[in-house]
Order: structure tokens, then sequence, then C-alpha cells
């Protein structure tokens, strides 16, 4: 079984904002970023990266407003302004170039970041992503987007002992084909979401994505694609096999490789079949465009 506790991170500040950044590994493959979505954080990577560690470095950073990165006061929150943090970030780490990959509003981030600065993004990987929309917000935080009815929500599941990790032990479940979450694992989740600052930067996280700006940024991507893997869970509960395969559809000589088995979560419950996917993908990016 494998080890539950994280891998060690940093705090890097970046334009005065303080991101934390997962990094392992030692391999001298295409460095490879990791970006996470909701409701999850660098955690979910943890046995992808350590997979990936004899043949590609590897950087999680924890994206604004969720893991333990800053939540400030700011509205630093939507992904194009994240995405030029992100930018800053590579600068910081002294990425030149490098794959990215990004799960859930990740993959959308990850799409921002390549429509902001394609020159450094070599490959781009989408895992169960949401960039169309129509297919926002998913039915899990519908309420969270509703101004008053959020904070409602989250003070009260804050406020009645045990109510906030049994509601996101079910939402988190649900992301699992084979759920439910291992209790240890739904607690690494749960603790930075289930306090005042952290319910504060997972409301402002939801409501800063802007699906028309993904959908913009998605199409300037797939004018001039870079080498694209498209990974899907075949039981992804919010974003079904379909929409997998209409994202795939949207970028040129895009791959997809849909998952049997296996949910919206996959990183997080398929670990070894996304990082044997990684590694092939990305020295085939590689030995195709130098």
């Amino acid at each position: 079984m494998r080890d539950v506790h994280p891998l060690p991170g940093a705090d890097h500040v970046v334009d005065g904002v303080r991101v934390h950044v997962v990094r392992h590994g030692t391999g001298s493959g295409l460095p490879v970023v990791l970006l996470h979505g909701l409701p999850t954080s660098s955690y979910l990577w943890r046995d992808v990266q350590r997979d990936l560690e004899h043949t590609h470095r590897t950087y999680a950073p924890d994206v604004i407003g969720l893991g333990r990165s800053e939540r400030p006061a700011d509205g630093r929150y939507d992904l194009a302004s994240q995405a030029e943090l992100m930018l800053a970030l590579l600068d910081e780490l002294s990425l030149e170039r490098v794959a990215l990959v990004g799960h859930d509003l990740g993959g959308a981030l990850a799409v921002h970041l390549t429509a902001l600065a394609p020159a450094r993004v070599a490959a781009l990987v989408l895992v169960d992503a949401a960039l169309h929309a129509d297919t926002w917000p998913v039915a899990a935080v519908s309420g969270l987007v509703a101004r008053g009815l959020g904070e409602l929500q989250t003070t009260l599941l804050r406020a009645v002992p045990g109510a906030g990790r049994s509601y996101l032990a079910r939402q988190l479940g649900r992301g699992l084909a084979g759920g439910p979450m291992d209790d240890t694992v739904l607690g690494h989740y749960a603790r930075p979401l289930l306090t005042a600052d952290g319910a504060r930067g997972l409301l402002s996280f939801v409501r800063a994505f802007d699906p028309p700006a993904a959908e913009a940024a998605l199409r300037l991507v797939a004018a001039e694609p870079p080498p694209t893997l498209v990974l899907w869970g075949d039981e992804d509960v919010w974003h079904g096999p379909a929409y997998g395969r209409r994202l795939a559809a949207d970028i040129p000589g895009a791959v997809l490789v849909p998952v049997p088995d296996a949910g919206h979560l996959l990183p997080e419950e398929r670990p070894e079949r996304v990082s044997e996917e990684l590694a092939g993908f990305l020295a085939e990016a590689v030995a195709r465009t130098g």
C-alpha cells in the first residue's frame, strides 16, 4: 500500500503571492507541471510524482485559493490571472519549457497558460477537464456559486460537527468509480477546506471560473496546439466520456485515452495508469518535436 503522507513542498513568493509547490524527481526528461482542480490540492498528484521520479522532474503547485497556497484578499483567483502567476512561477523555478498536465479546472488553467505562453509548453495533457460553458457549474458546486447561499452552506458545514467532512466524503467518493475514499486521504483534502480561510478561498476560486474565457483560450490553443493528450475516466459522473471525446475533437491531433473502471478523480484512483500514459506520451512528443 502506498504511503499516504504527502511529499514535502516549499513556498515561493511570486508577484507578491505565496505559492506552495511540491517538487519531486531527478529525471532528465521534460519537466512536468501538474495542476489540480476542485476540491483537491497538489496532494492529488503524489503517486504520479513518485512514479515519474526517475524519468522526470515534477512540480505540483497548489492553485491560489486551495491547498497550502495563499488566499489573497484581491481578485487573483480567475484562471487568466492564475495563468500569469504560474508563468511567473515557471520563471522562478527556471523552467523554460514544460509539459503541462491539468485535472478538472486545473485543465482549464493549463489551457489558459498554454494560450498565454505557447512557446513555453512542449506538451499538454488534459485529465477529466472542464472547458466549455455548458459543463459548468456541476451539481456539486452549484450551491457554492450563488452569493449568500455559498457562505451559508460553508458556514453550516463548519459549524455542525462532522458535517463538512461527511459532505466532502460524499462528493469526493462520487469522483471515484470504486469509492468511498480512504479516510486518511479524505483528511488531507478536507482539512484545508474546513476553516473560515479555506472556505473563503474555495468560494473565491469557484466563483472566479469564467467558462467563456476558458473556451476562448481553448480556441487559441486549438489554432496551433502542442502535442496534446486527453485522459478520461470512463465512469466520470461529472463529465462523462462523451465530453472527453468532444474535448479531444476540438484540439487538432489530440490523442484520446479513455480509462475503464475509473471516475473523475483519475490521478487519485489510477495513478499508475496516469503515470504510464504520461511517460509514453511525453517520450513520443519529445521525439516528434525535438
